[in-house]
């Protein structure tokens, strides 16, 4: 049974933007009626320092329970104050393969992310608003503190170009049936 409802896919890095890019999907997600989910993914690098695998179970299983409940802190409040369902998702591994993999596994018709602070020196840097735009053929949109709201705090479709369009999301898979 196919889903008529939108998707909506938050990548997050769970730092001080992710609130307001998880509250703005939400708000749009009650203005469009789409589903949100969550998506976090962490370094491995980040996580394993020993070689033993005991002490490296442990460790995967003491930041899976942390990662856990830092998701649910975030998730909660948001999704009760805008009365939605929130799916969450996290990784841990290679971060812009399993961004790619979250992108293929959810099928997304909009990616929202949050605006991150340039770094002052990022000669390589890790470019994720980049990867997700050369890996997704939908809106992507980042969340700003400028973010379009009504007066009365809804996401305005109009003001993102969106109003006329909302329905074109999913064109190219009514041309393909």
């Amino acid at each position: 049974m196919k889903n008529d409802k939108y998707k909506i896919l938050v990548l997050s890095d769970l730092k001080e933007k992710s609130a307001q890019a998880l509250s703005y999907a939400a708000k749009l997600s009650n203005e469009i009626d789409a589903n949100v989910e969550l998506f976090y993914v962490k370094e491995a690098t980040e996580i394993m320092q020993t070689e033993n695998p005991l002490s490296a179970m442990r460790i995967l299983s003491e930041v899976c329970n942390q990662t856990d409940k830092k998701v649910k802190d975030l998730v909660t409040p948001i999704s009760k104050q805008n009365y939605i369902k929130i799916k969450t998702t996290f990784a841990f591994g290679n971060v812009k393969n399993e961004i790619k993999n979250s992108i293929n596994m959810s099928q997304p018709d909009m990616i929202i992310m949050g605006e991150r602070k340039q770094k002052r020196f990022n000669f390589l840097g890790d470019n994720i608003t980049r990867l997700v735009k050369n890996n997704f053929e939908g809106v992507v949109f980042v969340a700003t503190d400028k973010t379009i709201l009504d007066s009365k705090g809804k996401v305005s479709l109009d003001n993102l170009g969106l109003k006329n369009n909302i329905a074109n999301y999913n064109v190219k898979d009514e041309l393909m049936a």
